[in-house]
């Protein structure tokens, strides 16, 4: 069979309900990864020992969590392979091949985390290539794949296998397949050379993004519209102009509010081109290196070979239903044209009856003035950021049915700004998980806004028969506004719509319990699919951003920080028009991006990146002109690497997320009874069942995107 999840860099791997006590001993004596002590009945029970899990602030800490998850590991591996064949039982081999793959894993979001967030950039990926290229031959070994077979042609018969387990065995048997463990010993061996220079290739793109320092520079003078507290904040280079750095929280701040268009060119071209020229050649490497993989496993290319673990299976498919996205999005897109173009500011010029893209965001913005009469700053000064968190906290709480329990100050943390929150159950009687916070912006930090799952929340038997459960472990990684002046830190309605988005990640990666270590909520950083395919793990987070669209819920999440009143309901009504008015665009636009991840993995290597850039943009983006000269967007693309041809997934989750959104608006969105079935279908399971299965389940049905493409008519109407 094929299935529909695999880990290119981890084969998927069971755990059991059978026995929990797995015993690693060498000749030095019992290991001492704090994973692996974890899955032995050493209970993650505090913030600091959750720290331990995240060697952020240390390279040397990080190297010593490697190598000591890598003897561990290899302990592990030469137990199992010492098991006789008549011998071999679900626990003695399944299971611990599960807390093998498990600590890899783990170690794996760790590291890659050391490589988002240290401050040691010289050597800060050398962990990660370390775990990475050392761990390839302890888990892609055709002998495990043997031993597989063994236990199923032996022990299997005399062991009572619950619906889980004998699921995820039949799912494994497929996914050692799927990495090639049936073909040849010179095929293989070349499988697994492909396997570690894909991620070589992927962590090079990835990084040169993180580290990119690209920035502009002007006179404070030329910052027309900017605001005051923001250019105060920033550097100033040796001639004592502002300088830009190119960021998200520094162009969510200049393009839409600067009436200079030589900045706004200058910002635009400089962001476009983050990761240029250096990408170039990592990004050919990148798509060369999946395609021979995926010849070798007897796939047309890497689109067909990855999309084949996803909700939506083919290439074919994904285009299927980005086309009918299209079709509607395109509609609603020259409607928000129709109405923008006519009004644009006096700064603003139309070539060939196009706007310029380094003129939208603010085009858009002087419309939304103009016509709705807000202003995204203003509606910020609604969002304190320890508001916004509190009201998040509510909100999650409530529907839920969840205690949480915020730690501002974390001793032992890498940076005085992290905070923790300690996750539990209503009656605060079983802990879930921590949430670590890394909320602002740092040089060369990474640039973006995400949700990382390092120890995720599984359940074992213990020897007594007591269920024991290890919680998660998770960091939301965010770059948002820092305080300035008097005021405190002000979100964007687009930053708190973010962050309560991040975490819902967090909420799903805590709230699933498996037997699984590989099928937590939300899936692994080095990963292209995990337990759940990468087509459906946006589905949760996309649903629940919603929210924030909701009057009663951004009442409750707001309060302006002078006056303390919430958001006025007209000006709610008046944020729903505008974002009513520009939806099309938005919509457009993740359209060429997911057609750019599908047709780069898709077409023959070399892989003309300008050429199909060009295409799908003037196809995907009509009345937005291309910047033929310096448009280089897909070097800095960091999608590219971890999602491969499978950015189309926000957009079939968020469709899905619409059906799941409409059933719960009914019951009301803090009805805690519709917030339990909500847990109880769609995220407990984790991976641990097909997506299909999980909405099924929950709607009492088959999923649909109707309700989103109704959505969409309506607002075009």
């Amino acid at each position: 069979m094929t299935p529909k999840k695999y880990l290119p860099g981890l084969i998927t791997a069971l755990a059991t309900g059978i026995s929990l006590s797995v015993v690693v001993t060498t000749g030095a004596g019992t290991m001492q990864s704090p994973f692996l002590k974890f899955l032995q009945n050493d209970p993650l029970d505090s913030i600091s020992k959750a720290l331990t899990t995240l060697p952020i602030h240390s390279t040397a800490a990080a190297t010593a969590l490697a190598n000591t998850v890598l003897a561990d590991a290899a302990a592990l591996k030469k137990n199992i392979l010492a098991i006789a064949p008549s011998e071999r039982t679900y626990a003695n081999t399944v299971r611990a091949y599960d807390h093998m793959a498990g600590i890899i894993g783990m170690a794996c979001d760790a590291l890659q985390t050391v490589q988002f967030l240290s401050t040691d950039i010289e050597n800060r990926s050398a962990p990660y290539e370390k775990i990475l290229n050392e761990s390839a031959p302890l888990y892609t070994d055709t002998a495990l794949y043997k031993a597989f077979i063994e236990y199923r042609d032996n022990g299997m018969a005399h062991e009572t296998l619950n619906e889980e387990q004998r699921r995820y065995f039949d799912e494994a048997i497929g996914v050692f397949k799927y990495i090639g463990c049936h073909k040849d010993e010179a095929t293989f061996a070349r499988i697994l050379e492909l396997r570690n220079a894909v991620e070589e290739a992927k962590n090079s793109f990835e990084d040169t993004i993180n580290c990119d320092t690209s920035a502009v520079a002007f006179d404070e003078a030329d910052l027309v519209g900017v605001a005051p507290g923001f250019i105060a904040a920033q550097e100033r280079d040796d001639q004592g102009r502002v300088v830009l750095p190119c960021n998200g929280p520094t162009a969510a701040a200049v393009m839409p509010y600067c009436s200079n268009p030589a900045v706004r060119k200058a910002l635009r071209k400089a962001f476009t081109r983050r990761g240029y020229p250096q990408n170039v050649d990592h990004l050919q490497k990148l798509l060369r290196l999946r395609q021979e993989l995926a010849e070798l496993l007897d796939f047309k290319d890497y689109a067909s070979y990855a999309l084949s673990c996803c909700m939506i299976e083919t290439p074919t498919a994904a285009h299927e239903f980005l086309d009918t996205i299209a079709t509607q999005s395109n509609i609603l897109m020259q409607k928000n044209l129709a109405v923008l173009l006519p009004t644009l500011p006096d700064d603003v010029t139309l070539v060939e009856g196009m706007l310029q893209p380094w003129d939208l965001a603010y085009a858009t913005n002087a419309y939304q003035k103009a016509h709705f009469d807000i202003d995204p700053r203003e509606i910020a000064e609604y969002f304190p950021m320890e508001t916004v968190v509190k009201g998040i906290f509510s909100i999650y709480e409530k529907f839920f049915g969840i205690s949480l329990e915020y730690h501002e100050t974390i001793p032992g943390a890498w940076n005085e700004e992290v905070g923790c929150i300690i996750v539990s159950t209503k009656d605060r009687s079983r802990l879930l998980g921590y949430v670590f916070l890394d909320l602002f912006p740092r040089t060369q930090k990474y640039s973006h806004l995400c949700c990382t799952q390092v120890v995720p929340h599984i359940w074992q038997e213990t020897e007594s028969g007591e269920r024991q459960e290890i919680p998660a472990v998770t960091i939301i990684i965010g770059n948002f506004p820092k305080p300035e002046g008097d005021k405190p830190a002000l979100l964007l309605h687009s930053d708190a719509e973010g962050f309560f988005h991040e975490f819902g990640h967090a909420m799903h990666a805590i709230l699933s319990c498996t037997q699984h270590t590989q099928t937590g909520g939300i899936p692994r950083m080095l990963t292209e699919a995990t337990g759940l395919p990468i087509d459906f793990v946006e589905l949760p987070s996309q649903m629940l951003e919603k929210w924030l669209w909701d009057p009663e819920i951004l009442q409750l999440i707001s309060c302006h920080y002078q006056t303390k009143e919430p958001l006025p309901a007209a000006l709610i009504q008046k944020m729903i028009a505008a974002r009513n008015a520009k939806i099309g665009l938005q919509e457009a636009s993740q359209t060429f991006l997911s057609a750019i991840s599908l047709s780069y993995h898709e077409t023959p290597t070399p892989v003309d990146l300008d050429g199909i850039l060009e295409t799908l943009y003037e196809e995907l983006q009509p009345g937005i002109a291309f910047d033929k000269d310096d448009n280089k967007f897909y070097a800095s693309f960091g999608h590219l690497g971890m999602y491969g041809p499978a950015y189309y997934g926000y957009s079939l989750s968020r469709a899905y997320s619409y059906d799941i959104f409409s059933r719960i608006k009914e019951y009301g969105l803090l009805n805690e009874e519709i917030g339990a079935q909500f847990v109880d279908c769609i995220l407990k399971p984790g991976g641990s069942k097909e997506p299909h299965e999980l909405l099924a389940d929950f709607l009492g049905r088959p999923a649909s995107v109707d309700a989103y493409l109704t959505w969409l008519k309506e607002i075009a109407s």
